[in-house]
């Protein structure tokens, strides 16, 4: 399966091919919640629009631009929490959170230093580095399992995700995230890429435009990360502006109609059968307009 974008909690990269296909074809897309970019991603090499508008209330479309240039392509930074936490760059904050949501620091703290060491490991530039990045993580990991039982080593190797960071050593999302944006390097058709960074009712709508707008679901973690996102506010722009505008959420925002769906695994864990259905939304008063698509499932 292609991966679009940049890793980011709540990214459309799994279903962003049936996102493009949905979308009716126009001069422009304008993406006016781009997230991590994957369906601006998906529509740059699908060659469906001349141009597109890709707005996010974060830098993440800098970031985005950045890494197809290829400013990340020996990016070697692992950071710690304290480093995490003092701010750093915008990429530090992508690959050290938990789930991408670039707040919160992906390691438990008890388990922090085998990370790190790991990571170094992996991603440290010369072969002397990862010798002593070797030795940390053979130190850290028997300071860490001093005193412990079997259970408690077997808990270390299999358990993730639990109190807010990685408890296990499974696997090192970081360097999956890092070879994400290095797999951005050389996208082509970034002439035809706007990027913004702003308010979605500041974006200027070129006539006739293509509309998407991914915002944060409602009653999801991934409206965390935007802190409180105004849903009345988004309804009523809605309902005031004079053109369609193909919304993607789970429940319908008011006003608005079903035009398409497809089910989709939520959970990170790859034999996952917890799926949701995802839909597209357009105001009613535009629904007669909308070339409606064939539903499908993608499965």
């Amino acid at each position: 399966m292609a991966r679009y974008g940049l890793p980011w909690q709540g990214s459309k990269s799994r279903i962003a091919e049936w996102v493009i296909d949905v979308l009716p074809p126009s001069h422009t897309l304008v993406d006016l919640f781009a997230g991590g970019g994957a369906i601006t991603h998906c529509a740059l090499l699908s060659g469906k629009w001349e141009h597109i508008i890709a707005n996010d209330m974060t830098d993440s479309m800098k970031v985005f631009a950045d890494a197809a240039r290829g400013e990340f392509s020996g990016y070697v930074t692992v950071a710690t929490r304290e480093e995490f936490m003092q701010g750093g760059d915008t990429a530090l904050r992508l690959l050290y959170s938990f789930g991408n949501n670039r707040t919160s620091y992906a390691f438990g703290a008890d388990i922090e230093p085998i990370k790190v060491a790991a990571s170094r490991m992996v991603s440290a530039p010369s072969m002397h580095e990862r010798r002593l990045a070797y030795k940390e993580f053979c130190d850290a990991l028997s300071a860490y399992l001093a005193g412990k039982t079997r259970e408690d080593a077997a808990h270390l190797l299999t358990k993730e995700h639990e109190g807010g960071g990685n408890t296990g050593l499974g696997h090192l999302s970081n360097i999956t995230g890092l070879e994400r944006l290095q797999g951005l390097q050389g996208l082509q058709g970034l002439e035809r890429l706007q990027g913004m960074q702003g308010d979605y009712r500041l974006v200027d709508i070129p006539e006739g435009a293509t509309v998407y707008a991914d915002p944060p679901y409602r009653g999801t973690a991934s409206s965390s990360q935007y802190g409180e996102f105004d849903f009345n506010a988004f309804d009523m722009w809605l309902g005031g502006v004079d053109f369609p505008v193909f919304v993607s959420e789970f429940d319908a925002p008011a006003g608005c109609v079903e035009i398409a769906s497809t089910e989709r695994v939520t959970s990170m864990a790859a034999n996952s059968t917890d799926k949701r259905t995802e839909r597209i939304f357009v105001q009613e008063r535009f629904y007669g307009q909308c070339k409606i698509p064939t539903l499908f499932d993608m499965g």
